[in-house]
């Protein structure tokens, strides 16, 4: 009796035994939801949350169907309960072969034959336009009256009308059925595309590789733990996007803060609350490190035709320094006002990071499109004026001027602008310059034209005195309000500045511009009255060695 109890005990131990190990070995799978994601200029913080009842010990929690594009050094674990974590590792997960649709090998059968078909329909092009070819060449001899150096054609009138009204006949054949093969070729390839785009659709794609995370995890007794993941997916970011609208001159901008958000990640993101960040964790944080440079002898090389050639191409290749550059802009008609140009601003290095929550939970599907979120809606007061520089465009356009705009978190972005509920167009907003006022066009006013001419009575003209040769050149330039109310416009202007000391260039008459001689700048403040025009004019003269050519900007 003794014996049989013992019996009995150490199979129900064995029993036991085995028990943990097999609830040890079991793997609790889930697929946790995405509740809420943080997302940067590039990259995004992607936040699931999971639900599992564990056994007490050691348990195995495995987190699948996660994005693939995932920085394993950004993850961090949070599990509510009395348990302890003692590993997290990331992994790829490659999925197993699924069967094959029944339709598939039918789908690819017809590829096969279209592909067949186009082969037939290529060789009998390249036999039509080969007899073509020979016919051509026939007609060719008949046209030389030989086919030789030692055979001529000798054709009586009969035989070569019957020979051209072949020739019509053949070729007019030969097109006809040429037209109806490339017909034929566009509704096979039409076809094929049609048939591969479906075989893709419905054949299995074993290279989705979806990423897991693998939770070690260890209780003292059973219970329900809720697990939180935080990590960074790569493929996902988004860009701002506004909307400008002015009620007026007397009335503040109204700028609604939008948002283009990408989901690459694979997953998409349903019911989540949605915030978006200004900063970039995915950027190199690394410090930077200068390194010795060091001065030697130059090499000098022979200077043969090749290098000469190399060194001018070089040369050409060099970036200019930012006076030149400067001076190029100016040169090509670029504008450039009293503050520093945005085109050598550079952006902020200490921009403060910005936070925007979503209100309401987002949909964001990983569908490679373009989700527009709405941020928040602002107030921002301005200052307006009208401002033209008519050497460039014959428009004068209505300026937005914004103080104090570095408390707005605006970033460099496209602006869609709306005047009094008429959607004028897109204008750059660019908050990263160094001045301490943003312009904004808020695009042309058509109440207010401007004309910039050259008066025929004083068109250029050259005088040579002993070695110099002397040209005057004048612009008038009219601005017309057609408004009720007067107006004031702000026109810039250029004269050329010389970089030679023996080409002169003087400012003869400026009409009451504000003069910068620097930039050879000129700017005029005009007070246009209703329904009237007013007219500026200025004159500049060039002088020059006699001998030597000189290039004026007009």
């Amino acid at each position: 009796m003794q014996l049989q109890s013992l019996i009995v005990r150490l199979c129900l131990a064995s029993v036991l035994l085995l028990q943990g190990f097999l609830v040890q070995a079991v793997d609790h799978r889930l697929s946790p939801q995405v509740q809420e994601v943080t997302v940067y200029r590039s990259g995004a913080k992607v936040s699931s949350v999971g639900s599992i009842k564990v056994s007490a010990g050691k348990s195995k929690v495995i987190f699948e169907n996660l994005s693939p594009w995932f920085d394993p050094n950004s993850l961090q674990v949070r599990i509510k309960g009395s348990a302890s974590l003692l590993s997290a590792v990331f992994q790829i997960k490659t999925p197993a072969p699924i069967p094959e649709n029944p339709r598939a090998p039918v789908l690819r059968d017809s590829l096969l034959w279209l592909s067949d078909d186009m082969v037939r329909i290529r060789d009998e092009r390249e036999v039509l336009n080969a007899e073509k070819v020979l016919i051509d060449r026939k007609m060719d001899q008949v046209g030389t009256g030989s086919d030789g150096p030692n055979h001529h054609i000798s054709l009586t009138v009969a035989e070569l009308r019957e020979l051209s009204a072949f020739y019509r006949q053949r070729l007019g054949e030969i097109r006809e059925q040429l037209l109806k093969l490339v017909i034929r070729e566009r509704k096979l390839n039409e076809l094929y595309l049609k048939l591969q785009q479906e075989l893709q659709r419905i054949q299995p794609n074993s290279s989705n590789n979806t990423g897991e995370i693998v939770l070690q995890i260890e209780t003292d007794a059973p219970q329900q733990l809720e697990i939180t993941c935080n990590y960074l997916v790569s493929q996902a970011g988004w860009t701002p996007l506004y909307d400008l609208r002015s009620e007026g001159m007397e009335k503040p901008l109204r700028l609604l803060y939008k948002a283009k958000v990408f989901n690459g990640s694979g997953f998409d993101w349903k019911g989540v609350r949605l915030k978006l960040s200004t900063a970039n964790p995915l950027a190199n944080n690394d410090r930077p490190i200068l390194t010795p440079i060091y001065v030697n002898y130059r090499i000098y090389t022979a200077r043969t035709e090749s290098n000469v050639q190399k060194d001018a191409l070089y040369n050409m290749m060099q970036v200019p320094s930012a006076p030149l550059a400067r001076d190029l802009e100016r040169s090509a008609g670029g504008t450039y006002d009293d503050e520093v140009s945005d085109v050598f601003a550079p952006e902020s290095t200490d921009e403060l990071i910005a936070n925007f929550d979503v209100k309401k939970p987002q949909d964001v599907l990983s569908d490679g499109q373009e989700n527009i979120v709405e941020l928040e809606e602002m107030d921002i007061p301005a200052s307006y004026e009208y401002h033209a520089v008519p050497k460039l465009d014959p428009a004068v356009f209505l300026l937005a001027k914004i103080t104090d705009y570095g408390r707005y978190n605006l970033l460099p972005g496209v602006a869609n602008v709306f005047y009094q509920d008429t959607y004028i167009g897109q204008t750059s907003l660019n908050p990263t310059t160094v001045s301490d006022t943003m312009l904004l066009s808020l695009g042309r006013d058509e109440q207010i034209t401007i004309k910039r001419v050259q008066p025929k009575e004083l068109t250029e003209r050259k005088k040579i005195f002993s070695n110099t040769v002397k040209e005057t050149y004048t612009y008038e330039i009219v601005v017309k309000n057609n408004k009720s109310i007067p107006v004031r416009v702000e026109i810039l202007d250029q004269i050329p500045v010389s970089q030679q000391k023996e080409i002169v260039v003087e400012l003869e008459d400026k009409d009451g511009a504000e003069y910068q001689e620097e930039f050879g700048k000129l700017k005029w403040e005009l007070e246009v009255p209703a329904n009237q025009n007013k007219r500026v004019r200025f004159t500049y003269t060039v002088k020059y060695p006699k001998g030597t050519q000189v290039s004026v900007g007009k």
